[in-house]
């Protein structure tokens, strides 16, 4: 590697010279090939400070879409070369992202994708994956890129529009959860999702208050799939209501904690407050108070913290004074259950096509990404 360091330093000492003597067209374009080597070694050869340091010099000098499409090749390979540093470091990916926003890549561009595979290994830890999809836009993704590759068990691109799902939905971006939800909407019928993305769209949808019978459609496809994982009743219980269809939400939370009881307490612990707010929304105060009592019991026994909300409906008064007391669960839950897929129809692709065009009018885009919109922020109002 020593004699490859000294062969391209070289090059690039001696491309540098002639530009420097006669800045024509040439001869920026033979420095502009050698500056793209040296950006490969060091990528290559983890060294991120260098490769920070050429790539702000190679945009100055040549900020075509040409370069860009060659160094994004770069920012993956660099990132996992120095895979298990980030790991430790995940602010790396800040100053990456940085550099990357300095590109005048063209989207459509095959190598466009190299951007987002450079960051797709680090989604959990990095605070600022969701600036980073904001700006590289899901809708970016190739035919190619949504093939799933042998060994693997759903394509990249579904797997980063389910991780994006995970990470958003806790948000108030509204605009972004709508545009999301098109997005895997417009993708159901073109590509072989996994039934998987039928149950975050149905997730996405509930947090956009869509109609209710609509989700339940759009979420049978994994309930057929997978009818045994207690998740599954518990997302299908989200589509019904305390008050006018008790029996159903009811007997969808309890085949969610009869599906649960072998998984870990953090699974049928939000089963149990569920149940305890279903109550409660009926002022049913003794069977409200039995559940949470056992959701704080298993938030106690795990170590988790105990949200505001519950900390606060523990201190009222009916909460106090009442006797916790468990309710009836002889009606057949299972049978119940059934019925539900059973009078669920699933989705044509009209019913598709008309949710996404409702998506796309009822929650147009707000906010226009772009590095002038996010370098007027301060750290503390970005995204993360």
């Amino acid at each position: 590697m020593p004699d490859d360091i000294e062969i391209i330093t070289s090059e690039l000492t001696d491309s540098y010279l002639r530009f420097q003597n006669a800045p024509t067209p040439e001869n920026k374009t033979a420095l502009t090939s050698s500056m793209l080597k040296v950006s490969g070694l060091y990528a290559r050869e983890g060294l991120e400070d260098d490769f920070g340091r050429i790539v702000v010099q190679l945009i100055k000098l040549d900020p075509s879409e040409e370069t860009a499409a060659c160094l994004s090749e770069n920012f993956f390979i660099l990132s996992q070369k120095i895979r298990n540093k980030i790991l430790h470091q995940p602010e790396i990916l800040d100053t990456l992202f940085t550099l990357m926003l300095e590109l005048k890549i063209k989207p459509g561009d095959k190598n466009y994708v190299f951007l987002y595979k450079s960051i797709h290994r680090f989604r959990r830890l990095w605070k600022g994956y969701i600036d980073f999809c904001r700006w590289w836009n899901f809708e970016n993704f190739s035919s190619d890129d949504y093939v799933i590759e042998p060994g693997s068990k759903m394509s990249l691109a579904e797997s980063a529009m389910i991780f994006y799902t995970k990470r958003l939905i806790v948000t108030d971006f509204e605009e972004d959860l709508a545009k999301l939800a098109a997005t895997f909407i417009k993708n159901l019928s073109k590509y072989p999702l996994t039934v998987y993305s039928n149950y975050y769209t149905a997730k996405l949808l509930i947090r956009l208050k869509y109609d209710n019978d609509l989700i339940r459609s759009i979420l049978r496809p994994f309930a057929i799939q997978k009818p045994l994982k207690p998740w599954t009743w518990h997302l299908m219980s989200k589509t019904f209501k305390s008050d006018t269809d008790f029996s159903d939400k009811y007997s969808c939370l309890l085949l969610a904690l009869c599906f649960g009881k072998n998984f870990p307490p953090a699974v049928t612990n939000d089963i149990y407050l569920d149940l305890a707010l279903m109550f409660n929304n009926l002022n049913k105060v003794t069977h409200a108070k039995f559940f949470f009592e056992i959701f704080l019991k298993i938030r106690r026994e795990a170590g988790f913290k105990i949200p505001d909300f519950v900390k606060k409906i523990t201190r009222q008064r009916w909460y106090i004074t009442a006797e916790a007391v468990r309710p009836d669960t002889t009606l057949d839950y299972k049978e119940n259950c059934r019925n539900i897929l059973r009078r669920t129809p699933m989705p044509e692709a009209a019913v598709y096509e008309a949710l996404r065009q409702d998506l796309e009018t009822r929650f147009p885009e707000s906010i226009q990404w772009s590095k002038e919109w996010y370098d007027t922020m301060n750290d503390d109002e970005r995204l993360f």
